[in-house]
């Protein structure tokens, strides 16, 4: 994978990602249940109430999932490896 790449996916994962806030299971009061609005990343439904802990969200569960699954996306196949091999 060239760096270009790698970096492009590397952004749109984290820009994926927000310090704001979600609705909490059940629905919402304004929604007609008894749920609460929780702060935290709305994309991953994890509660985070300082900047601190979001920062380490993107590092810690973020970008290890992240790059595991390029890694994955981009192991050659196995005749892939042969041919490099020869």
């Amino acid at each position: 994978m060239k760096k270009s790449e790698l970096l492009k996916a590397l952004q749109q994962e984290i820009l994926r990602h927000d310090f704001s806030y979600f609705v909490g299971q059940p629905p919402s009061v304004a929604q007609g249940g008894k749920g609460v609005v929780v702060p935290g990343c709305p994309a991953c439904m994890k509660r985070i109430n300082t900047v601190n802990q979001f920062l380490h969200h993107l590092a810690d569960d973020v970008l290890p999932a992240l790059i595991e699954r390029l890694s994955v996306d981009c192991a050659p196949l196995p005749a892939e490896a042969d041919r490099t091999r020869r």
